[in-house]
């Protein structure tokens, strides 16, 4: 009798070691799987993207090409302002930053391949986007340009905002990411 409760016993044992087992191989593969995407919130060029400040993208990436003036912004108050590289826009506003007076990106855009945002540039592939930035995105069509839009939504707590990659001929022509303001 004493055999046959060790015996249920160790069986009972081994069978929780191999449930254990698969369920981290589970869980890893899963980590896995969910860190190759990137959040639409947090997408970067060279460091910088939503939320960083003039002073940090002038840092990161040089002089802009242009630098635009300071305007009175009407949405949220304070002031808003344009700054472009070649081939990468930022929308920058001051009015909800923490002393009112810093500018913050709220907005960038990329029309060139020699920049790389989180892992995908101008040119790559539907294919590239999917890894990088994850397959939860609304399509659409836009008839007059015929480039497909793939809608990554940020959703309340990181946003609101959306990140937009436009494709024409399979390939990645613009990459748009902003939070909504107004």
């Amino acid at each position: 009798m004493q055999k046959k409760i060790n015996g249920c016993v160790l069986f009972y044992m081994k069978r929780t070691t191999n449930i254990g087992a698969l369920g981290l191989v589970i869980a890893l593969g899963a980590a896995v799987a969910f860190s190759q995407t990137a959040n639409p919130a947090k997408l970067k060029v060279k460091g910088v993207g939503l939320d960083s400040t003039y002073g940090q993208v002038i840092k990161a990436l040089g002089k802009p090409v242009k630098d635009g003036k300071p305007k009175e912004e009407g949405c949220i108050g304070g002031h808003e302002k344009d700054v472009e590289y070649n081939g990468l826009s930022f929308y920058f506003m001051d009015g909800d930053s923490k002393n009112g007076k810093t500018y913050e990106v709220k907005a960038f855009t990329v029309t060139s391949g020699n920049w790389i945002v989180s892992g995908v540039k101008v040119g790559d592939t539907a294919t590239t986007v999917r890894a990088k930035f994850g397959r939860k995105y609304e399509v659409q069509k836009d008839d007059v340009t015929g480039q497909i839009m793939w809608n990554y939504d940020m959703g309340d707590t990181a946003g609101p905002g959306t990140t937009t990659v436009h494709f024409k001929g399979g390939k990645v022509v613009s990459i748009n990411t902003g939070y909504m303001v107004c």
